[in-house]
């Protein structure tokens, strides 16, 4: 079969599917689900929606329940990546030339989760850390929840250093392969970071406590709801040293209004990345990010 005549199939069942299918699984797999979906979808039919928030819901009812909600999602529908097993045993892909390598155990869905790293950081997403990784040219990254890494590898060429702080020792062994080539410029820190000191938990203050002075720093952090602890356990971190960086906000309820007012009461500025993300049945936003203005 040429290979436009097989495109076209993969292409029609992707039709098939988001037409059709989609609404049968949701409805077997979770009926509330597409119940409020289905509620979004007639409701916005008729009442146009005004807010930002608005329109994010009417985009859940057009398009399906998602973290994210909005249509441009589905480009990555249609799209396949190729997976490679390595010599050492682990799956990757190669992402902008490079080899990203996933845990030994995710062959079967690496590329599905790679897909899903792949709409994470697009740049409509509510979820992309920066705009263009020329700002952290020079400076030193904490990525702080690195599990596969994929940040820290976007930003490999413009940084002078970065630490990788993960305790999962499965990603530790895919980071160290994918960081191979950049070993000199990768510290893998197997530490929890919050706002003590005690066992697998260390404080970044505690950590940069002789190293930090006259450095630049830019901080991500998406550590599943700990970010307000690792931000208050950094708190000389981020008055003494040249810092910026992006929060995940979307874990907790009141994480926008909790880590705003930390950084506030650090001297900081901050700016929410547009859209937003739908995180247990409500829109939530997606990433902060903080930095102080230029005199």
């Amino acid at each position: 079969m040429p290979v436009s005549e097989n495109k076209k199939i993969q292409v029609f069942k992707k039709f098939l599917y988001w037409f059709f299918l989609k609404d049968l699984l949701c409805l077997l797999k979770s009926p509330k689900e597409f119940i409020r979906y289905k509620k979004y979808r007639i409701k916005y039919l008729f009442t146009p929606p005004r807010t930002e928030e608005e329109k994010a819901y009417a985009a859940l009812g057009e398009n399906g329940i998602s973290p994210y909600p909005y249509r441009w999602r589905r480009e990555y529908d249609i799209r396949t990546y190729p997976v490679a097993i390595g010599t050492n045993g682990l799956p990757y892909v190669v992402h902008q030339g490079k080899r990203l390598y996933f845990k030994r155990n995710m062959r079967d869905y690496t590329q599905w989760t790679y897909k899903h790293l792949l709409i994470e950081q697009d740049k409509r997403s509510a979820h992309c850390y920066i705009n263009t990784y020329d700002e952290l040219k020079g400076k030193i990254l904490l990525d702080i929840g690195a599990a596969e890494g994929i940040f820290t590898l976007n930003a490999i060429e413009q940084i002078s250093h970065a630490y990788l702080f993960e305790c999962d020792e499965e990603w530790i062994e895919a980071l160290e392969a994918t960081f191979a080539p950049w070993k000199e410029k990768i510290t893998i820190v197997r530490k929890y970071v919050s706002d003590t000191d005690e066992g697998d938990y260390i404080t970044l203050d505690r950590y940069f406590q002789e190293t930090a002075s006259g450095k630049r720093f830019f901080l991500k952090m998406d550590i599943e709801g700990y970010e307000r602890k690792a931000l208050k356990g950094a708190q000389q971190l981020l008055k003494q040293a040249d810092v910026s960086g992006a929060v995940c906000l979307y874990h907790r309820k009141d994480d926008k209004e909790v880590i705003q007012k930390i950084c506030a009461e650090n001297g900081f500025e901050t700016s929410i990345r547009p859209n937003f993300l739908y995180i247990e049945n409500e829109m939530r936003p997606g990433v902060l990010n903080f930095y102080r203005e230029k005199k």
